[in-house]
């Protein structure tokens, strides 16, 4: 251990340590303060410091005054009085403070395990925003420091290269050195899988780690953005996407203050406070050098060369008589670092002479270089061709055609999936995969105690056009095709497809080649069906990452091919699972409405045909929900007794589960809540019980959070205004846990916001209104944003911030939504709610909507229809048991008989119902109906 100035160097523990606070501090900086300390008071040169930070490999001098400079920072050198490490000019660095040394281990101070000195990477970076690690940096110090100047003058640097110039290899590391230094968060987006330029916004807020509305994500990271949040966005590989691109950061950049970016292109992006960087080749040695290694390696093209040679070959040994060959190499090149990369993996191979012939015969006297092109011409340049051109023919044909077949995938792909694409003997995989990636054509990442692979992007479009020249394109095509069926085949088995359910990252990350995959079969006729059965088996996909409005797209298009081919082409069982999934889509998307019924219905007919007992049931709980969200409440009963009587031939628990919720809801919405009550409890009883989500689309909502929304509901009318609030809040922070969207929309829209306005608490209301409305329109939710909608318009109602009556869009809200808001504030009661409670089919609100239009019928002096409409109402609320209308119809018409001279008929009709309620007795209702009963 060293101590000095109030520090302390643990060298084993690798930790710095001042006064008891642990201080992060880059690995490659550590390895120099110890060597300094170690050498206290002695002039180390940079060979030395070179040699202990980074050993055996070959690295600039200008990397050890990066380094020195962040170590400084760290001690605060030349702070005040403060004076630790000097440079002496041509000679080294210096530790000039007094150092004292602890041999003794004994009794040393712990320290957190989150203080140690790890890698430049793990270094104060919050865990989503930490930018992705990148292969050493030789030969960019120049570059990088002018970078890093221009990203601290500029809010917008592009940095511009041709292809394989390195780009993302030096935007990397210089926005991790900004973020350290300059305290910014520093956040990485991938562009290179994207394949359309509206794609790109999304892309962005993904990084960012917020869901965006897929109609309007800009917005959403605009205002994600706001205020002073220092933050660093590494737009990352856009010249495919540069319009997608160009819109999006001049959107950035003008809704916030504390935004950077730093793009890499091929090209700038051509908007207004752009700053562009061009980053050029690696310096080559020039034709009439005759040197010796020591000469050659003064240049970075070399220097790349050397490391990526020894790293990729062992025993790797190169003399001064090689010099020569090595320089040839480089100049050949162009001094492109991703040239050089390819061709130093290629050594083992043919070894160095042979590299040299080779390049000869492949490039002849220059590399082809072109102009700037339109942006939808070939997007790779000509250079980055004739390397990969070079690299391609090295390859053994077996090693070529599994190159060509990996670029169907989009990204990340595993071993099974590399098998399944190839077209070899399956003995052949693994020793031509290992050949790939020996030679950087492939990249491997290990994921756990599995590799994942993944090729570059220039690489795979290369290997693309490949494919796409040869005989054997489609029938590679159709290989991953199936596999992407087998794939969600095998992911969501049958029974199992749990719509709205989110899944990990291992499944996540396949939905471009599902999409791709998609697209590609349903461009050719004779496999529409594979489109079909495909779109049809990833429906659980789709949903868990809330693209439903893609998804519907999809699956409209899907079911018109059907249409027009007619009956009988195609599977009718892939048929029925996807106008399942459409009518939920819809539902979603849309809210209820003919196109939602019809896709159950269709799905429905399907089932009954081919006797798929499980998907009538699912098609029953469909169109349950479309009579929910129409207000056909007696067929919401209907539908659910149906279900029933179906399920009871089977000991599926999840079925009775399933059963439960439906009797539950069903019975609330037709007025029943006795029945509601009891159904929900034991909903709510035995969804704790059964640790498996049911089959039956229950798994829309999280089956907790669904029973203790229609508690908090049922228990809200039977005059239980407290247990109400706690069943809504509970329900509210079971979504929450969960990280459910759909369960989250569905606890507020339908239990905590009602809940809340009905007892009058306005506070919870808002924030819970606030929630509601922004998770919503995050995925794209319309019905339930529709119910969002209108809360808010309930809360600028009593706001003041609209005229009574005055309601925006009253309209464009469904039947359902209208009855619930009708219900806290007047405004939105209509004459088709008049018709619906006069008929009777409003169900549970009945009795409140005829409390409103008696209100309407005394303020237009019809007091005898008023006085009759009032108790109409307080019948109703009685035959429902619903204890809550009961008393606002009572308080009504209390209201008139006192202002009539009837104080003691007031009395008689008020007193008895507000004796019958035992808690909630600071609620709205409660509060006036208690000051109305103090007058008579």
């Amino acid at each position: 251990m060293f101590r000095f100035g109030g520090f302390e160097i643990h060298a084993e523990q690798r930790t710095l340590v001042e006064q008891g606070r642990p201080l992060r501090l880059g690995s490659r900086a550590f390895d120099l303060l110890v060597v300094l300390c170690r050498r206290a008071g002695e002039v180390v040169s940079n060979r030395e410091l070179l040699a202990a930070a980074w050993p055996n490999r070959v690295v600039e001098e200008g990397s050890v005054r990066v380094h020195i400079a962040n170590l400084r920072k760290a001690l605060r050198d030349g702070v005040g009085e403060r004076r630790y490490i000097t440079n002496v000019p041509m000679r080294g660095y210096c530790l000039v403070a007094p150092v004292e040394v602890v041999q003794d281990q004994l009794g040393r101070p712990a320290v957190p395990p989150q203080a140690r000195s790890g890698s430049d990477e793990e270094v104060a970076r919050p865990a989503r925003w930490r930018l992705p690690s990148s292969a050493g940096l030789v030969g960019r110090d120049r570059e990088s420091a002018t970078l890093l100047q221009e990203i601290r003058r500029h809010r917008c640097v592009t940095l511009v290269g041709a292809g394989g110039i390195g780009k993302t290899s030096v935007a990397l590391p210089v926005a991790r050195q900004f973020a350290d230094l300059d305290g910014y968060d520093a956040v990485h987006v991938a562009l290179a899988t994207l394949s359309r330029a509206e794609l790109v916004p999304m892309a962005i807020a993904s990084a960012l780690g917020i869901v965006a509305p897929e109609l309007d994500p800009l917005n959403a990271i605009a205002n994600f953005l706001q205020g002073d949040r220092q933050l660093l966005i590494v737009l990352d590989n856009c010249e495919h996407v540069i319009d997608g691109v160009a819109v999006a950061a001049e959107h950035m950049l003008s809704h916030s203050r504390g935004v950077r970016l730093l793009a890499t292109s091929r090209e700038a992006l051509r908007i207004q406070g752009e700053w562009v960087q061009r980053l050029e080749s690696l310096s080559v040695p020039p034709p009439a050098m005759q040197g010796s290694m020591a000469d050659a390696i003064q240049y970075s093209a070399v220097q790349l060369f050397m490391e990526r040679a020894a790293a990729a070959t062992s025993g790797f040994d190169i003399g001064d008589d090689d010099a020569p060959l090595v320089c040839h190499i480089c100049r050949r090149l162009d001094g492109i670092p991703l040239a050089i990369e390819l061709a130093a993996g290629a050594i083992d191979a043919v070894g160095l002479r042979g590299l040299v012939d080779r390049l000869g015969s492949r490039l002849g006297s220059r590399l082809v270089m072109v102009g700037r092109g339109r942006r939808t011409a070939l997007p790779r340049h000509q250079t980055l061709r004739a390397t990969l051109d070079w690299s391609h023919a090295l390859l053994p044909s077996e090693e070529q055609a599994l190159l060509a077949q990996l670029s169907m995938f989009r990204g990340v792909f595993t071993h099974a999936a590399a098998l399944a694409v190839f077209d070899r003997p399956p003995e052949l995989l693994d020793e031509c995969l290992a050949g790939l990636v020996s030679k950087s054509m492939v990249v491997g990442e290990r994921s756990g105690d599995a590799m994942d692979y993944r090729l570059l992007e220039t690489t795979r479009e290369y290997a693309a056009e490949r494919l796409a020249n040869s005989s054997t394109s489609q029938d590679a095509a159709l290989r991953y095709a199936r596999y992407m069926l087998q794939l969600v085949q095998d992911s969501f088995p049958e029974g199992q497809e749990n719509l709205g359910t989110r899944y990990g990252v291992a499944l996540t990350r396949w939905i471009d080649d599902v999409r791709e995959a998609v697209h590609w079969a349903y461009a050719r006729e004779d496999h529409r069906d594979l489109a079909l059965a495909l779109l049809a088996r990833s429906a659980p996909l789709w949903f868990s990452l809330s693209m439903l409005a893609e998804y519907r797209k999809l699956a409209e298009r899907a079911l018109e091919s059907i249409d027009a081919r007619g009956p009988g082409v195609y599977d009718a069982a892939e048929e029925m699972r996807l106008c399942e999934a459409l009518g939920h889509a819809l539902w979603h998307t849309r809210g209820g409405g003919e196109a939602m019924s019809a896709a159950f219905n269709r799905a429905l007919a399907i089932s009954e045909r081919l006797g798929a007992t499980a998907y009538r049931l699912r098609c029953r709980w469909g169109l349950w929900l479309v009579c929910n969200a129409e207000g056909d409440y007696a067929g919401s009963r209907r539908l659910a007794e149906q279900f029933g009587e179906i399920a009871s031939c089977d000991d599926d628990p999840a079925l009775r589960l399933t059963h439960q919720r439906m009797m539950a809801l069903g019975n609330h919405f037709q007025g029943d809540q006795t029945q509601a009550h009891y159904f929900a409890q034991r909903f709510l009883e035995h969804s704790k019980e059964q640790s498996v989500a049911s089959p039956y689309r229950e798994v829309q909502f999280a089956p907790s959070v669904a029973a203790l929304t229609v508690l908090a509901r049922t228990m809200w009318l039977k005059g239980l205004p407290e247990q109400a609030l706690r069943h809504a809040e509970n329900a509210v922070q079971e979504a929450l846990s969960i990280d459910h969207a759909l369960s989250l929309c569905y606890a507020i829209a339908i239990g905590a916001a009602p809940v809340a306005f009905w007892c009058g608490n306005l506070p919870k209301a808002r924030e819970w209104v606030e929630l509601l409305s922004q998770r919503s329109k995050e995925r794209s939710l319309h019905f339930w944003q529709a119910f969002g909608d209108g809360y808010r318009q309930v809360i600028e109602l009593s706001d003041g911030l609209h005229e009574t009556g005055c309601i925006r869009a009253a309209g464009n809200l469904g039947i359902t939504v209208r009855e619930a808001l009708s219900t806290i504030n007047a405004s939105f009661f209509d004459e088709e709610l008049a018709a619906r409670a006069k008929q009777g089919t409003s169900g549970w609100c009945t009795a409140e909507l005829l409390r409103v239009q008696g209100e309407r019928q005394l303020s237009a002096n019809a007091v005898d229809d008023a006085i009759a409409t009032f108790r109409h109402g307080i019948e109703v609320a009685r035959e429902q048991q619903a204890l809550a209308w009961e008393l606002r119809c009572s308080t009504s018409l209390a209201r008139l008989l006192i202002e009539q001279g009837r104080s003691g008929q007031a009395r008689t009709t008020i007193e008895p119902v507000l004796g019958r309620y035992r808690e909630g007795l600071d609620t709205a209702d409660l509060q006036l109906a208690r000051a109305l009963l103090e007058r008579t």
